[in-house]
């Protein structure tokens, strides 16, 4: 409804707004701020903001650094439906008395709508399906990083390296900021203080990735990057014809016109002879608003011409849209303006550079990017930028994480422990808890902030990141299973509204905000502020279990609660696990690396509540063992895919427990050796049976009604599978360890293969501690 609102239409002002139906209203980025957009004047501009929060003001201009002008809003019938004004024209959106207003600088006036259900995931699909899908990144990406502005020298780094070895800390990745470079100048190495060959050597020894910052500003003056583009003729350029100069770390700087025709001849070039000296397993695409350390242009060679921002009716945000970034009246090829290509340079930068890696073969490369514009997650991700070592910033990381699932960029994070101000151990701590289970973990810090590797903090932070690491790692694979299913739309961490719409306890501002679903499997309540040690977790109405011990806590017919839950340190953060889902998880012992992990899982199924005397669960398992081969990973993301759906049904008749596991897919997707080693299931009321004998039979798996030899089926309660309960878990758990390894390889689908485990007359005073 538009008729609420002034329409108005000039060269260089729109305004169009609309009544709002409800005030559960997400959206309108970047910035640092809560999920639900209260009301205030949101402003979209790509702007280098470090340490910006946005809790919307009357003002505006406390945006970051990429551009969504998208937002997802609840109606009074409880569906869904989404907006997007397609423009990069600087921009306030004004949220005030249930009415939603745009006031656009020029432009064209180009609005898209998707009309979705009581799904919130269902809505953003389609707004992701229109924008391409996004990239699904190579699997080492989803394993530990470490990055510091202020490493000195590779000596520095190797020991880095060496004390996670050293306090078993898994570790992928290492990072560098601009002090790899000669006087901070892109595609250069100092080669005294990071030879490249012992570089090379240390990243092989040590079987790491290595990823490097590129920034946005080519130094002008003496150096090859600088007089190539020249050459081609491939900077932006000012009012005047001239190449823009603007400021960045290497002193005076131009930028790359990533929309000229030579732009990407000119990229390649750059890249592929920085990638002969130092082979780079990702590229760190930085200070790409454009930045500038001044307003417009600084050129001190030549006369500057105006930046243009005098011309323009309204300024969003209040300031200038050349504020810290390019004059709006810069010229890019085909001349147009930088007014309105300003909001997608990092699109384009990063279409460029997908290109380049393709054409160079490169097809594990990881791209990361601070700017960001909508559908560039076909190509990249992005992280939030340079944010406080702080409990306000650690909470509104999850925010963050929940808007660009909007946005379409599903696999992204915050530096972790912060990147400016020095992290004290109990934030560091708290945010290891929750970094490792955030898509993208990566510490990383400035180079005046104190040191806050894990091991250097002290005890609580170092054993705190060990068990999170640990816990991570051993849940990657299934983690990775999760994007790989999503096929290029939808998301995984969520906030608890995306599988309980109708639940308005769930839109409670700490709720919304703090807890945290991982996929609709497990939820996650980390610890957010100073001193605390026990979380309040609302558990939606659903069955629950605690996922550490296999507790019931909640079930499907219960009244919602809270839960009270103890949360200290050296742990792994409170995870619950939602009833009817299955998770396989893996060992990590000697695990430091995501090469290290085996093809060797745990089924942990999470039963339902009886349903017509039965106890379901369902869930997928990936069929692939090697996921850094790529020709695995694109195979999973064909039609036929790579992942096998789980049922499990169990029943209880005449005191014999019956568990059938069934994996079976409609297509016919690459199967690969794995192995199901044990299985643990939660929700089994076993303290009905009487008898204390335990009699435990594992029947052959039956593919196409052909047994295929997978596991023994004994009468003796001693030979084959056992079981065994652990110290510690919930008695209403059953763990059947030591299986002759259930594989599931060399099977012709579509088909059933099942496995069928039955338990008769347990009791509980008989049990196997291990």
């Amino acid at each position: 409804d538009s008729t609420v609102n002034t329409f108005v239409v000039t060269r260089y002002f729109h305004e169009i707004g609309t009544k709002l139906p409800s005030e559960r209203i997400f959206g309108i980025g970047e910035r640092a701020a809560k999920f639900q957009l209260k009301n205030g004047v949101y402003t979209m501009w790509n702007k280098d903001a470090p340490g910006a929060i946005d809790y919307g003001d009357s003002q505006g201009g406390h945006q970051t650094y990429g551009q969504h002008p998208v937002y997802m809003v609840q109606e009074q019938s409880k569906n869904f439906h989404i907006v997007f004004m397609r423009t990069s024209a600087p921009a306030d959106v004004v949220i005030q008395d249930g009415k939603l207003t745009y006031k656009l600088v020029g432009g064209p006036i180009n609005l898209l709508f998707w009309i979705g259900d009581e799904s919130p995931e269902n809505t953003v699909k389609m707004y992701h399906n229109y924008l391409g899908g996004h990239y699904l990144q190579p699997f080492w990406a989803f394993g530990f990083h470490i990055s510091r502005w202020g490493w000195p020298n590779l000596a520095k780094i190797m020991d880095v390296a060496k004390n996670f070895k050293d306090n078993e800390l898994p570790l992928d990745t290492m990072w560098s900021d601009i002090d790899y470079m000669i006087e901070k100048r892109d595609f250069t190495i100092d080669n005294d203080r990071y030879p490249p060959e012992q570089f090379r050597n240390f990243l092989k020894e040590y079987n790491l990735r290595f990823v490097p910052i590129v920034d946005a500003g080519i130094a002008v003056g003496d150096n090859d990057a600088f007089k190539e583009g020249q050459e081609r003729d491939v900077y932006i350029k000012n009012a005047l014809g001239k190449n823009l100069v603007g400021q960045v770390w290497p002193g005076y700087t131009t930028y790359v016109d990533f929309s000229h025709p030579n732009a990407s001849d000119y990229w390649f070039d750059m890249i592929k002879n920085f990638r002969d000296i130092l082979p780079f397993g990702g590229l760190w695409l930085d200070m790409n608003e454009n930045a500038n350390f001044c307003n417009g242009e600084c050129n001190p060679y030549e006369e500057t011409p105006d930046s243009g921002d005098d011309d323009l009716p309204h300024h969003p945000g209040g300031l200038f849209p050349s504020h810290k970034t390019l004059s709006i009246n810069a010229r890019h090829y085909d001349n147009v303006t930088e007014l309105f290509w300003h909001g997608l340079n990092a699109l384009a930068e990063n279409y460029v550079t997908r290109n380049v890696l393709k054409k160079l073969g490169l097809r594990d490369v990881f791209i990361l990017s601070r700017a960001s514009y909508a559908g560039q997650s076909k190509y990249s991700t992005i992280w939030f930028g340079d944010q406080g070592s702080s409990f306000e910033y650690m909470q509104l990381s999850v925010s963050q994480a929940f808007s660009f699932n909007i946005f379409g960029f599903p696999f992204t994070g915050a530096d972790i422990c912060g990147f400016f101000w020095d992290a004290q151990p109990e934030l560091c701590a708290r945010w290891m808890q929750l970094g490792a289970f955030f898509p993208f973990a990566r510490n990383h810090n400035a180079n005046d902030s104190r040191d806050q590797e894990p091991y250097v903090l002290g005890d609580d932070v170092l054993i705190t990141s060990q068990v999170s690491l640990k816990a991570r790692y051993s849940l990657l694979k299934w983690y990775y299973s999760k994007f790989v299913e999503l096929n290029g739309t939808g998301t995984v961490f969520r906030p608890l509204m995306w599988q309980y719409p109708q639940d308005d306890v769930v839109y409670l501002e700490n709720i919304l905000n703090e807890q945290i679903l991982i996929s609709d499997v497990l939820m996650i309540t980390p610890v957010l502020r100073e001193g605390q040690t026990i979380v309040w977790a609302y558990l939606p109405q659903d069955k629950w279990y605690n996922f550490k011990n296999g507790q019931k806590l909640q079930g499907s017919k219960d009244t919602p609660l809270y839960h009270e839950t103890y949360a200290p340190l050296r742990e792994v953060l409170p995870i619950f696990m939602r009833g009817g889902t299955i998770v396989y998880n893996q060992s990590t012992e000697g695990v430091t690396r995501v090469t290290h992990l085996s093809n060797e899982f745990s089924l942990v199924i999470a039963l339902t509540d009886e349903v017509n005397g039965k106890y379901l669960a369902k869930g997928k398992i990936m069929t692939i063992n090697d996921y850094q081969d790529m020709d695995n990973i694109e195979a999973c993301q064909r039609q036929n895919g790579c992942l096998l759906d789980i049922d499990v049904e169990a029943t209880i008749v005449d005191d014999t427990f019956t568990l059938i596991i069934k994996l079976h897919s409609e297509t016919n997707p690459v199967i690969q050796e794995n192995f199901i080693k044990k299985v643990i299931v939660y929700g089994v009321q076993l303290n009905q049976f009487k008898s204390n004998k335990t009699f435990l039979q594992q029947k052959d798996a039956q593919v196409n009604d052909r047994e295929t030899i997978v596991a023994s089926d004994n009468s003796n309660e001693n030979d084959g599978a056992e079981l065994r309960t652990f110290e510690g878990l919930d008695e209403g758990v059953l763990i059947f360890d030591s299986l002759r390894s259930v594989s599931y390889t060399h099977l012709t689908l579509p088909t059933i293969y099942s496995v069928q485990i039955s338990v008769v007359a347990v009791s509980l005073k008989k049990k196997t501690h291990i």
